[in-house]
């Protein structure tokens, strides 16, 4: 309300008679910018803009970071004088020092706040009103400095140095009917992780911007207070997906048989009960995502923290679908990981293609309305990733990324025959130090100042801001409570971009080397494409369909994100892992060869052991090389079960006498190595067909000799053996009596004569 005439002139009055005698309007004095302040300031709430007559009133709290106690702590605001005119400028106020003078701090006594004493490490709050009179802020339209200074005793006496600050902007209100429009795109993005089990990594990070205040539930939060104000989403659905899992409690990566595909339902007793949520989280496909919370509390694998966390997520996902159904307007979708869409189209285009389509199913799958869109983080785009993009693709280039910011009604220009969105790079850096730039307060300044100056300066063309997703403090819900101007009208991006468009040069685009070299490099994308070929090759060796391939994409297209940049190393590591991983699997399927095999003659059998460790069943094949003169045949291919073995009998033929290797590998049915082999030496003892025909003549040779020989080695051998029977006969010692009879002598005739 306003103040009476004479009010004003004894005002006046005073302040001249302060100024001269103790300094109503002491110069902002600030410590230097080496020392720390001891005591934190931080605005919570301050009037959007400065009005033509009453007060300006500020909120806030004081935090004692020092290691002394505070007494009598005045909390003095402060203004400049003359204001910021153009947008250049308010962008180079940006870079001042926090010591440094900007304007000078109202001392009347009863328009600054006092906290007694504030002990080390204690908070207290505090409420400025200030007349804008005060202020001594000209009545010309433009942005000025304003803010609060805290000066206290300590152990150091109390000077004119200021023991704590904090700064913003504000817009002086503009006069006349004219309206600026401005466009705000809240985002939802930011770095994935994925552990080498395929779990979402980093869960206390994701814990902390899910709670309350976090980055993520802030996001929430700002969308809550906008109300009925139109404003746009922009989402990375790999966040999305990220939250999904959570939601599950954070599963493993799976080879489990994707139960979507026919003939492989889940019997009736694989069916999850209703206490398991109603469905698997190993197997439900990302494609068919729903909002359905999953029981978690109750569940006996699950952790007191991962169940939480599971309720977390889930309870976001529930309200963030809500927030998109009370909008008009689309979703517009990043590329699957917030993808580098300038590295992508100059190292693997194949990516940004996967990219785009994984995002629409991501989407499809969760029912939310999608937009496909590109918005670099850095606001900047290669020539050749503009002209790679499609045209029912939504384009935000920050107006750096133009040699000179383009002038168009609509904030619209058509380059390389693309319509592109510019978006206002100054607004989305925020505000000042000492607090920090993306403090919802410093946004929401930083808008409504930028907005001001283009309506100041008859610039028609919509305000295009895309707030950052990292938030500090807890003020995001009060962001768009402050918007409602009477000169500021908010639209929808979308309506934005169907205007029309100005058209501009490519040689207007500014992509230097600096910006290429900024770029995601090729081992980057050649890491993502190994671990990608290893679960393609592991999906072949399962016996049945899976959705491996899938998960592992997810995982390996979040290390190829746009904010991977500035730590490449980091995602290079992340897809190793991912790789590395999926080779353990596939390590698991062996062959088991016998310690030496000795073959008898030229060919015969040996046998070797294939083993499947996963518990899944695969169908693979043992192949079997030699050195070249040992030929293996067989029928190698096998279809093992969980945990199963399996003999291959293979029959081995050799050219030559003597030890030879083989060497046995897994391999896919496509002659893929898996990783396990093993080498079989094998002895051939008597080997070679021209042996056995030398040895069948010496035989035919050998008895033929026998057969000529034989005869008269018999005869021989008789005629010795009659000899032999002639000389062993005894002599005729017979006599005879003297009648002729034979008488017997010798020994015969002894007992006759005894």
């Amino acid at each position: 309300m306003p103040r009476p005439s004479s009010f004003r002139a004894a005002l006046a009055g005073l302040l001249t008679l302060g100024a001269a005698a103790s300094g109503a309007l002491a110069p902002a004095y600030a410590a230097p910018a080496e020392e720390p302040d001891p005591l934190l300031v931080h605005i919570d709430t301050i009037s959007p803009e400065l009005p033509r007559n009453g007060d300006v009133e500020i909120t806030g709290t004081v935090t004692n970071v020092s290691d002394e106690t505070f007494t009598r702590i005045n909390l003095h605001a402060f203004s400049s004088q003359a204001p910021i005119p153009t947008a250049t400028a308010l962008a180079e106020s940006v870079t001042i020092d926090p010591a440094e003078y900007v304007g000078q701090r109202v001392t009347v006594p009863g328009t600054f706040a006092t906290v007694d004493e504030l002990e080390p490490g204690e908070t207290a709050s505090f409420t400025d009103t200030v007349p804008v009179e005060l202020l001594e802020v000209p009545d010309e339209e433009g942005v000025y400095w304003i803010g609060i200074h805290a000066l206290g005793d300590s152990s150091v006496p109390r000077d004119a140095v200021a023991d704590g600050r904090a700064r913003t902007f504000i817009p002086r209100r503009p006069s006349g009917d004219a309206t600026q429009e401005a466009s705000v795109i809240l985002s939802v993005r930011g770095r994935v992780w994925y552990a080498a089990d395929g779990t979402i990594g980093g869960t206390e990070r994701w814990a902390r911007r899910l709670e309350e205040g976090g980055s993520l539930d802030a996001a929430l939060d700002m969308a809550d207070s906008a109300g009925a104000a139109p404003y746009s989403w922009l989402v990375d659905p790999a966040v999305l997906v990220a939250l999904r899992r959570l939601s599950f409690g954070n599963p493993t990566r799976s080879i489990a048989p994707d139960e979507n595909v026919p003939g492989q339902e889940p019997t009736p007793t694989e069916t999850p009960t209703e206490d398991e949520g109603g469905e698997s989280p190993e197997s439900t496909p990302e494609s068919e995502e729903t909002l359905t919370p999953p029981s978690t509390g109750e569940d006996p694998e699950l952790t007191e923290d991962e169940a939480l966390l599971a309720t977390a997520a889930t309870e976001w996902l529930v309200r963030f679908k809500a927030l998109v159904d009370t909008q008009p307007q689309p979703v517009l979708t990043l590329p699957f990981g917030d993808l580098d869409v300038s590295a992508a189209v100059r190292n693997d285009a194949t990516r940004y293609a996967q990219a785009v389509a994984r995002s629409a199913e991501v989407m499809t799958g969760l029912e939310l309305p999608t937009q496909p869109a590109v918005a670099p983080a850095a606001d900047r785009l290669s020539p050749e990733a503009i002209a790679a993009t499609s045209t029912d693709t939504v384009i935000l280039l920050g107006d750096n990324a133009f040699l000179l910011p383009p002038t168009t009604p609509n904030s619209v220009v058509r380059l390389l025959g693309h319509k592109v969105v510019v978006t206002s790079t100054g607004a989305e850096s925020g505000g000042p130090g000492p607090t920090a730039a993306t403090d919802p307060l410093a946004l929401r300044q930083r808008l409504l100042s930028e907005a001001a100056l283009r309506l100041t300066a008859d610039d028609t063309a919509p305000l295009v801001v895309t707030l950052p997703t990292v938030w500090r403090g807890e003020d995001a819900a009060s962001f768009f409570s402050e918007l409602d101007r009477p000169w500021l009208d908010l639209v929808p991006v979308a309506e934005v971009a169907e205007r029309g468009a100005v058209g501009v040069k490519a040689s207007s685009l500014s992509y230097t080397e600096t910006d290429r070299e900024a770029e995601l490099g090729a081992l980057a994308f050649a890491a993502a494409e190994r671990a990608t070929d290893a679960s393609t090759l592991l999906e072949r060796v399962l016996t049945l369909q899976t959705t491996i391939e899938q998960q592992v994409r997810d995982e390996v297209m979040v290390t190829l994100s746009e904010q991977h940049r500035a730590r490449p190393r980091l995602a290079l590591r992340a897809a190793g892992r991912v790789e590395r991983a999926l080779e353990d699997d596939l390590a698991k399927i062996t062959v088991e060869a016998p310690t030496a095999v000795t073959l008898s003659s030229d060919a015969g059998p040996f046998p070797t052991t294939v083993v499947n460790g996963l518990d899944q069943p695969v169908t693979v094949q043992v192949r079997a090389t030699t050195d070249g003169e040992l030929t293996v045949t067989g029928d190698g291919e096998r279809e093992l079960g969980p945990q199963a073995r399996s003999v291959i009998r293979y029959e081995a033929t050799a050219a030559r006498a003597g030890v030879h290797s083989v060497r046995l590998v897994v391999t896919s049915i496509d002659g893929e190595p898996l990783g396990s082999s093993d080498v079989l030496p094998v002895r051939a003892a008597r080997v070679s067909a021209l042996i056995w025909i030398v040895m069948a003549l010496g035989a035919l040779v050998l008895f033929g000799m026998i057969g000529y020989r034989l005869p008269g080695q018999i005869r021989q051998r008789r005629a010795e053996l009659a000899a032999a029977e002639a000389a062993a006969e005894p002599a005729d010692e017979t006599t005879r009596d003297a009648e002729g009879h034979p008488t017997a002598t010798g020994a015969d005739a002894a007992p006759e004569r005894a």
